[in-house]
């Protein structure tokens, strides 16, 4: 079964099987601000999921509007675009390059531009090469209900409110943990990892935290 999913280019006319993968971090306190802003700051990461973060920030995510915050560290380069009207992707500007880090990007004003994050890639420049995809689904593209009927051996995480699944998929890297996240009626946000922890801390740990890099509004 292949699915509508999108990377690069028009969001409608791209297909590919739901496979994906990303990373982020932080620096001093800063004000949360419309469309692809960010939450406060922190020194630390306490997610669990970013080895050698130097500090976490929120980046706001978003279609037509911010539903949601995603927790990055700072010294990850992050790579990421929004849809325009017409549904074609965009890479932001400030976030389209392979060196520029999260901490850069935010001095640089590059999560502040008024288009909203609709997709990004993240990856870790030390030697642990971590790395997340992440990417928001519509229903034209891909369904909350979608998600459930393709990935049948999925676990349910989360709760009632803000439902998530647990489940593989092929990444670069070969099967790699992936969380879906209900984060609006009509979006569902994708979430693809490549990196340690699963044979480290098991993959249903793994699921939970990277469920709660998200925070629904």
């Amino acid at each position: 079964m292949a699915l509508s999913m999108t990377a690069c280019g028009n969001k409608e006319s791209e297909t590919v099987t739901p496979d994906n993968s990303t990373t982020p971090e932080a620096v001093e306190t800063q004000p949360t601000q419309e469309a692809t802003g960010t939450e406060e700051t922190t020194s630390r990461d306490d997610t669990g999921v970013y080895p050698n973060a130097t500090g976490l920030t929120e980046v706001a995510m978003g279609v037509t509007e911010d539903i949601c915050t995603f927790k990055v560290p700072l010294n990850y380069v992050l790579a990421g675009g929004y849809y325009d009207e017409n549904n074609e992707e965009h890479t932001i500007q400030g976030l389209n390059s392979a060196t520029t880090t999260v901490e850069e990007a935010l001095a640089a004003g590059s999560f502040s531009t008024g288009n909203h994050l609709a997709f990004f890639t993240m990856t870790s420049l030390d030697a642990d090469q971590t790395m997340i995809t992440t990417g928001m689904y519509t229903p034209d593209i891909m369904s909350w209900d979608d998600f459930k009927a393709y990935y049948t051996d999925a676990k349910e995480i989360g709760d009632e409110s803000v439902p998530g699944l647990l489940y593989h998929v092929e990444a670069i890297s070969g099967q790699c943990v992936a969380v879906a996240v209900k984060v609006s009626d009509d979006v569902t946000l994708q979430i693809v990892y490549e990196g340690s922890l699963e044979g480290e801390i098991g993959e249903d740990e793994l699921g939970q935290r990277l469920y709660e890099l998200v925070t629904v509004k």
